[in-house]
């Protein structure tokens, strides 16, 4: 069908039958559309050399949203011609920002700003599994480069539409200037409306209203422009997103071009779903896709993509439509998607072969029972300190977030922890001076359990750049925030966010009853409102914190407030402040745990008296090949280290007494890994051997330090790995063993016992590191008994005797066994070729 015969050009732009006082404008009008027609057909054509895996975007698509436009519409639709006008603008130019030829400045262009840092970043993250490094990301591989431009086009496309109308091309030889409008009149007058009307297609349909409430007057750069040729911005706003949602056909993705871009993953089932499809056609209120062939089972993803994109459709045309009627403005004749309700309704008009649509998608039936079993005691127990730590750990997220994005010290912001009580109870309150949450936050990614804000587009548009400054944070699954319900059910959550000036932009999200009840969203009365940016969480609890059970009542815990925020945040790198009835305190300040005494950390950590006196002399920083601190500790057998994740306590790690900084091996943060590398470790752990060595630490300490500091990688030196009889073995006294018999054990010890061993029989320690350190003493005293026995250390045979030891021993010596290794010497050795 030609341009000039759709309906809704033909009764504004074409030509009217009989006299037309309006010929004129009207004929200006339309051939300024057709010069915008022809000079976007060119930047259209060139979107598929940046997007290849794109669908057609080129002129075919451009004049199809007509055709989508009038189906949409109906046939009684008001639309004067200069509204038809702009409608075809907006049409054109939408999609230009696609492809590179939009942009002016080229490649760097898309490249300005921190956004595309924030591209490269997170497609590096993907790759590398971690934070890319500063030069990582001033030299990336070729592909991500490709990649985060394909990105960065499809995030501005929108934004680039609304500069288009106006921008410039320069011929950089000739000299010439071209633009989309070439009437200089008509552009300086309706090129900015054309452009906010293109970029709002990317912008929810709520947004609309508030953006487009004003209808403008007859336009003044046309001669004799009737006053009745008003422009209604919205009226425009509507079609134009729903035509472009809407046109879903072969036409878009014809198979030969298919075959030659040849497209993979998701988006060739893009290009499969609508090969299939017929031109849509209109039913009553309803718009009816059809197939021209049904998808066979080997195309069972495109069907389920082209069902998703149907539903999308439906729902974009109901939002329109309630739009609408809210408004009290002319409502389209479509206002949904036949057979979208079911897959089964669905399949009576877009066809299958072969199979049936069932949607077996793995869901959740009953959301807000997961919620409360999984971002409660089934996750984390029933330990009531969780949810302290995990809003510490957000609070410090928001603060550590805000200090690289405004470029403030290391040591910048405060999260603080309240105790208190009104007339509805006792309360635990966490605020931060980070940088608060959007009203798009609160009422999403906040309320969507197991999507996580960090990294998400959201985030990357309202903090540009923060993920290109290497941002890491702690929070990674967005369930933790659902811990507080294990305190109780009535939660207020304030925030602000840090860039907005006015306190009246604080808003509150009350939860009254549980999680299954909404929460309320209302605007922050004059006593709530944050002086600045930040975020405020306080929930009213079911125990008193003093009781059996709760917050402050636990035997293994500070009972005050002050020593339970160290406890939880030992090397927390936010002040983390403690305030009750009796005042404010400085629970823990930024980065302290490098300073403070070895004794003050371990008391912090919730060590014993005799352990700080004894171990906190020997502690020592732990650092990484560039210097950087990962842990402060000393090598303490049968003791425990705390790893923590964001400077939060998480796990342990045996053996060893201070703290490590770890990354979690799942969801709860029970369990971590340390993060400091093995070199590393070995250094420390050899350092560790010549402070225990020149200690008067009891024997049998020194000896399990020895298995210690074999399992970290580490040089024992002087330290003695086993007792024989009385004597202490290191490794010289190995080398020169006399009078061996031909059997030997050794017997490894979760306890010192007093009774002496057979002399036929090697002492050393059990020690609960999950690197096994009963190899590494087995292997060097297997080579001293070789040497000793004049063969090879292979021929020496070996057996793992677990509890069957076949001594004599005391039953007290017994029940300390953790296992027993026997070693025969061989009968004859293949070294000397002679018998025994």
């Amino acid at each position: 069908m030609e341009l000039a015969d759709n309906p809704l050009i033909r009764r504004t732009l074409a030509n009217q039958p009989g006299e037309d006082r309006d010929a004129k404008p009207r004929e200006r009008l339309w051939n300024a559309l057709l010069q915008i027609r022809e000079r976007a057909a060119v930047l259209s054509g060139e979107i598929h050399r940046d997007l290849p895996d794109f669908t057609d975007h080129g002129l075919t698509h451009l004049d199809a949203l007509w055709e989508m436009a009038a189906l949409i519409a109906g046939p009684d639709y008001p639309l004067n011609p200069l509204e038809a006008f702009v409608l075809g603008g907006v049409f054109l130019i939408h999609d230009l920002g696609l492809g590179l030829a939009a942009w002016p400045g080229g490649p760097d262009e898309i490249k300005k700003g921190d956004g595309w840092g924030d591209a490269l970043s997170t497609l590096l993250r993907k790759r590398l599994e971690r934070v890319p490094t500063p030069e990582e990301l001033a030299n990336p591989p070729a592909d991500i480069q490709r990649s985060a431009i394909q990105e960065r086009l499809r995030m501005l496309h929108a934004k680039q539409a609304e500069r288009l109308a106006l921008a410039s091309y320069s011929d950089p030889h000739g000299g010439a200037v071209y633009y989309l409008i070439d009437d200089p009149d008509l552009r300086k007058e309706i090129g900015p409306r054309l452009g906010e009307i293109a970029h709002s297609h990317w912008l929810p349909v709520s947004h609309l209203a508030s953006k487009f409430d004003e209808i403008h007057g007859a336009l003044t750069a046309i001669a004799n422009c009737p006053l009745e040729w008003d422009l209604d911005l919205l009226k425009i706003a509507v079609l134009l997103r729903t035509a472009d949602a809407a046109h879903l056909d072969a036409r878009r993705a014809p198979g030969f071009l298919r075959a030659l871009r040849r497209p993979e993953g998701l988006s060739r089932h893009h290009w499969l779903f609508q090969e299939h499809l017929s031109k849509p056609r209109a039913e009553e209120d309803r718009i009816v896709y059809t197939t021209a062939w049904p998808y066979p089972p080997e195309e069972v993803d495109a069907w389920w993509l082209c069902e998703e994109t149907l539903r999308m459709v439906d729902r974009e045309l109901h939002q329109v439509d309630a739009l609408l009627a809210d408004l009290h403005r002319f409502r389209l004749r479509a206002r949904g998607v036949a057979g979208v309700e079911s897959p089964d309704r669905l399949q009576k008009y877009i066809k299958v072969t072969g199979w049936t649509p069932v949607d077996a998608r793995l869901h959740v039936s009953n959301v807000a029972d997961l919620v409360s079993r999984l971002g409660g005691e089934q996750l984390y127990g029933k330990d009531p300190i969780i949810p302290l730590r995990e809003l510490i750990q957000n609070a410090s997220d928001a603060v550590r977030a805000r200090r690289l994005l405004e470029g403030r010290p290391e040591n910048w912001g405060r999260v603080t922890v309240r105790l208190g009580r009104d007339d509805q109870g006792p309360w635990v309150e966490v605020e931060d001076t980070g940088v608060g949450m959007s009203e798009s936050v609160l009422s999403g990614p906040l309320l969507d359990f197991g999507t996580t804000y960090w990294g998400s587009a959201l985030m990357r548009e309202e903090h540009e750049g923060l993920w290109a400054k290497g941002f890491n944070p702690t929070g990674h699954f967005g369930i933790g925030f659902f811990s507080v319900f294990m305190w109780g059910h009535r939660i207020r959550v304030t925030s602000r966010r840090y860039r907005v000036d006015a306190q009246l932009d604080t808003r509150v999200l009350e939860f009254c009853k549980d999680v299954a009840t909404r929460p309320l969203m209302r605007p922050a009365n004059p006593k709530e409102q944050l002086l600045d940016g930040g975020s405020c969480v306080r929930v009213w609890l079911k125990k008193e914190p003093n009781e059996e059970g709760g917050l402050l009542c636990q035997w293994t815990k500070p009972k005050d407030l002050s020593s339970l925020c160290s406890y939880i945040a030992p090397d927390l790198d936010v002040d983390l402040y403690a305030e009750n009835e009796g005042g404010s305190n400085l629970a823990v300040a930024a980065h302290d745990w490098l300073t403070i005494s070895g004794a003050e950390l371990l008391a912090r950590l919730g060590s014993l008296v005799y352990q700080e006196e004894v171990f906190g002399s020997r502690i020592r920083i732990v650092r990484d090949s560039d210097g950087k601190p990962l842990g402060r500790a000393a090598i303490a057998p049968y003791l425990d280290a705390i790893i923590t994740v964001g400077g939060l306590r998480a796990s342990i790690l045996h053996d060893v007494e201070g703290v490590f900084i770890g990354s979690p091996d799942r969801v709860s943060r029970d369990r971590a890994t340390i993060l400091v590398d093995p070199l590393s470790l070995s250094k420390w752990a050899s350092e560790q051997a010549r402070i225990i060595a020149a200690s008067d630490m009891p024997s049998h300490f020194k000896v399990a330090s020895g298995a210690v500091v074999l399992a970290f990688g580490g040089k024992i030196g002087e330290l003695p790995i086993a007792r024989r009889g009385e004597n202490l073995i290191g490794l010289k006294d190995l080398e020169m063993l006399e009078n061996i018999p031909t059997e030997m054990f050794l017997v490894r010890l979760r306890i010192e016992v007093d009774a002496p061993f057979p002399p036929n029989v090697f002492v050393a320690y059990y020690t609960y590191l999950e690197r096994d350190p009963g190899h590494g003493i087995k292997d060097l005293i297997k080579v001293a008994l070789a040497k000793a026995w004049g063969c090879q250390p292979e021929e020496v045979r070996e057996r793992v005797q677990g509890g069957r030891v076949h001594l004599r021993l005391t039953r007290a010596q017994k029940a300390s066994i953790y296992d027993t290794f026997s070693f025969t010497k061989p009968k004859r050795s293949k070294r000397f070729g002679q018998d025994d």
